[in-house]
């Protein structure tokens, strides 16, 4: 079969592909990182391109911008493509806010990094060794993204294809980290990293097979640290790379780093802890146990799956306020022109649509709207509307569905909700989540305001406590160890509470009796 080059422009990255691969294969070659949550099944309609020069063959027909869909798409002919703006990647995204580090001199030539790799983004501290203390911060999108946007399919494309290029991509990613970390210190030596993330992203960062985290039972694989020489994972950096332990196939070093951080591990009273991300993690105990459950919460509220949906970048709309007279008030991150709506703008849009009586229980509009405009294409970035879909409300419903139930599944072998005296929310997601938002959907349980604690990114902040204070190495380790897996698989009790939380916010309003007074209009009927 014919073979054509494929251009990428304005990057200057080119592809040599067979004309049965398309622009998306391309893309994947040459390092182009274009979104693509269906990994290329012809799903999402996410991943489009405009081609500026060259002859295609396409499955799907042409936008009105006369754009194609990059895994739809084949040449016919040597090709120059352009990723359209809202389908690129960005390769940072906005920090933590509470735990943003300034850069700060450092004391001496030397260095360490903290790292969390997370399964959407990784985020690195540099640790200067003296004052013991981080002086620096930098985020990145995780390369792999372009392989599949959750675990699942990440594993899925390691069956398939093998893990090179998946841990070639989180090894460049973190290599970006330190270089960024690096900038403006021209002697700086990094010597060492110490990272904390999910089974998944660990075992892909040291290229070992994540398919056996479905087959392998037996715990201690999981909850062993590896010390490897960070040159032979492909590293820049020097000394060693060590990745923290972690719980089960499902429960990894990155829950880890949120309890070490935390502290529930050392307190008397019993608290939870939720881990708010691509996937969902919940913890329940205290100093004498724990138990911890993953869900499959899939990454609704960083985007995914969701048509305007998008991480939290700049532009990205963060908080949303619905009126009496339905009309909206939004922020954008960085008071950008706005490009999208991230989790917190997702989460608060759906609970004044709920309020408002434009959607119902079951987040059905009402029988005369099949959505609802958050921003007209006139005052858009994308110079297209922004708005939500009944569609997109159910994938917001299935995600918080899965974290409540989840939650509710650990209260039953631990104490209900209201005998627990915190809630931990872990994930920079948490600092930007409207706390009675979050209950009006259903999302967090109806608790006090003041049960709730955000620790931002304990995973990174775990890796760093583990990086410089043996100690707290130590105590990961016990964490690991003592620490009980539930399987919600294999639960009939948490299929039972999924199902009763596919409602706003809840089949069973008087769990959220705050979200019951403040429905403030009639819910219309839905649409048969």
């Amino acid at each position: 079969m014919d073979r054509y080059t494929v251009e990428f422009a304005p990057e200057g990255k080119k592809a040599d592909i067979s004309g049965s691969e398309t622009i998306l294969d391309a893309a994947l070659s040459c390092g182009v990182y274009i979104r693509a949550p269906c990994r290329g099944l012809g799903k999402c309609g996410k991943c489009k391109v405009a081609v500026t020069k060259g002859i295609v063959r396409t499955k799907e027909p042409i936008d009105a911008d006369g754009l194609y869909v990059a895994c739809r798409t084949s040449p016919l002919s040597d090709l120059i493509v352009v990723v359209a703006e809202d389908s690129r990647l960005q390769k940072h995204q906005i920090p933590d806010k509470a735990g943003e580090i300034k850069n700060t001199p450092l004391m001496g030539k030397f260095a360490s990094i903290a790292v969390d790799i997370g399964t959407t983004t990784v985020a690195a501290y540099l640790v200067d060794p003296v004052p013991n203390k981080p002086v620096g911060i930098a985020t990145a999108i995780n390369r792999q993204i372009i392989y599949g946007e959750d675990i699942i399919s990440r594993i899925e494309y390691a069956k398939k294809n093998g893990t090179g290029k998946l841990k070639t991509g989180i090894v460049e990613t973190i290599n970006d980290l330190a270089a960024e970390l690096s900038r403006h210190r021209d002697d700086l030596e990094i010597k060492g990293l110490y990272a904390a993330g999910n089974t998944t992203m660990t075992y892909l960062f040291l290229d070992k097979d994540p398919g056996i985290i479905r087959k392998n039972l037996d715990l201690e694989e999981f909850r062993n640290p590896y010390t490897v020489e960070a040159k032979a994972l492909g590293l820049t950096i020097q000394g060693k790379a060590t990745t923290m332990p972690g719980i089960s196939g499902y429960v990894g070093g990155d829950i880890v780093g949120d309890i070490l951080y935390s502290g529930m591990n050392k307190a008397s009273e019993i608290s939870m802890l939720i881990d708010i991300g691509t996937n969902g993690e919940i913890v329940i105990g205290n100093k004498d146990w724990l138990a911890a459950c993953s869900t499959s919460a899939g990454p609704a509220f960083e985007g995914g799956n969701i048509g305007c949906g998008i991480r939290a970048s700049l532009g990205a709309i963060e908080k949303v306020e619905i009126k009496d007279d339905c009309s909206i008030d939004y922020a954008t991150i960085g008071n950008e022109k706005p490009t999208g709506i991230c989790g917190s703008g997702l989460i608060d849009l759906v609970a004044g649509l709920f309020r408002s009586g434009i959607v119902d229980h079951a987040g059905r509009f009402s029988p005369d709207l099949n959505e609802f405009v958050v921003v007209p294409k006139e005052e858009s970035a994308t110079e297209k509307d922004i708005k939500i879909t009944e569609s997109d409300i159910e994938n917001i419903i299935l995600t918080k569905a899965a974290l409540y139930a989840g939650a509710v599944t650990l209260t039953k072998i631990g104490v209900p909700f209201h005998e627990l005296r915190k809630i931990h929310i872990a994930g920079n997601f948490g600092y930007h989540l409207d706390y009675e938002n979050a209950v009006t959907i259903g999302l967090l349980p109806d608790l006090p305001e003041d049960r709730y604690e955000y620790i931002g990114n304990g995973s990174l902040k775990g890796a760093f406590l583990a990086l410089t204070n043996e100690e707290k190495r130590k105590e990961a380790g016990r964490i690991a160890s003592k620490a009980t897996y539930v399987d919600l698989s294999s639960d009939a009790g948490f299929s039972r509470e999924y199902m009763d939380a596919l409602f706003l916010p809840h089949k069973d309003a008087t769990r959220f009796p705050t979200a019951d007074k403040k429905t403030a209009k009639a819910l219309k009927p839905s649409k048969s």
